[in-house]
């Protein structure tokens, strides 16, 4: 998995925008932007300490500093060539690269105000989601908050450009009850499972329709979250 990341580290960007096809020619930060805005609207209090779970090319983290300028930014991944690439987009943020969880825990064990997982765990083997979900739970702090993006798998288009994906080949969508139920499973409070992006326009009258939609299953991605 890490040698297949390895080898899209440099052009991670250029293979988003050609799996969106059509769609391509749109500036494709804005689904990073967003999630981001997204996170930052939901939490109750600013967090001290954010750990971004599988960083990859570090496409998020400066989205991260722009909404909490104050927080120690911390990220982590498989693939050393994509925290090399995270590392020059930010040099002020933690990278680890994930060897054993248990080096994670020993190091950062209710550390987390906030951790943010974006498409991430579709390309972890089902059978290993909810020993990572105890371990994600461990690393937060009292009363931290944990929030897991994912493409949806009952939006047609957003199917059809997962199937067709280089990113995400060899990787199977997960539904949106799955990954609250996973959720479920462990002590979390508050849970909360919503949808997003039905428009690929951002703008404040699109994002408000998008906020009176979360409960409709169609958007392109959805999200859950819960608190310690």
């Amino acid at each position: 998995m890490n040698t297949c990341f390895d080898e899209l580290a440099a052009s991670y960007g250029d293979e988003l925008k050609q799996s969106l096809g059509a769609f391509g020619n749109r500036d494709v930060s804005m689904f990073a932007s967003y999630k981001i805005k997204i996170v930052a609207s939901k939490l109750s209090r600013l967090p001290t300490e954010i750990l971004e779970f599988g960083c990859g090319a570090g496409r998020n983290i400066p989205f991260l500093r722009d909404y909490f300028p104050e927080s120690n930014i911390y990220a982590c991944d498989i693939s050393d060539k994509s925290l090399e690439v995270a590392r020059k987009l930010d040099d002020s943020a933690r990278f680890d690269r994930i060897d054993y969880p248990d080096d994670l825990l020993r190091i950062y064990k209710n550390t987390f105000d906030c951790i943010f997982i974006s498409n991430v765990f579709h390309h972890i083997p089902f059978e290993e989601h909810s020993y990572w979900l105890d371990v994600l739970y461990k690393l937060l702090s009292p009363n931290g908050s944990i929030f897991i993006f994912e493409h949806n798998p009952y939006n047609p288009l957003t199917k059809r450009i997962f199937n067709n994906s280089a990113i995400d080949k060899g990787a199977a969508m997960l539904s949106p009850s799955y990954c609250y139920g996973l959720l479920r499973k462990k002590p979390f409070s508050a849970l909360r499972r919503n949808y997003t992006f039905f428009f690929l326009h951002r703008n404040r009258f699109f994002e408000y329709v998008e906020r009176l939609l979360v409960w409709l299953p169609f958007g392109a991605q959805y999200y859950v979250w819960g608190r310690k």
